[in-house]
């Protein structure tokens, strides 16, 4: 049976930022939650975040660019079938902030976010 394997939640910055977790599963559920919602209303910046994949030859995915959503998400963000011949299926999520406003925006101007990954497994 299936199940939902937690790969870590990280507050979204302006750097990028690894998951603890190595993964094969190509079904991700992602979970964003807005840290404190009068920012996000009134006060700070908004952004997204750009989620990528990086293989065990050290290339990266394309960047997959994810909104803040009310409701838990599931995307599909398939292995290369080239990475998949060779057998390059392990990969290391990270995340960045997705902005307008970077590169010249500090952390601190926007409004803060975190970011939840969880893998399909079996």
């Amino acid at each position: 049976m299936a199940s939902w394997q937690s790969l870590g939640e990280l507050t979204v910055s302006n750097d990028w930022q690894s998951f603890s977790s190595s993964v094969i599963a190509e079904t991700f559920r992602i979970t964003t939650t807005i840290v404190n919602q009068d920012d996000w209303d009134k006060w700070k910046f908004r952004s997204a975040a750009y989620l990528r994949f990086i293989y065990i030859d050290n290339s990266a995915s394309v960047r997959y660019y994810i909104r803040v959503l009310d409701t838990p998400t599931v995307y599909r963000f398939e292995i290369p079938q080239e990475l998949k011949s060779q057998l390059f299926v392990l990969r290391t999520p990270q995340i960045i902030r997705a902005s307008r406003y970077l590169p010249l925006t500090p952390d601190g101007n926007f409004a803060q976010w975190s970011f939840k990954l969880e893998a399909l497994q079996g």
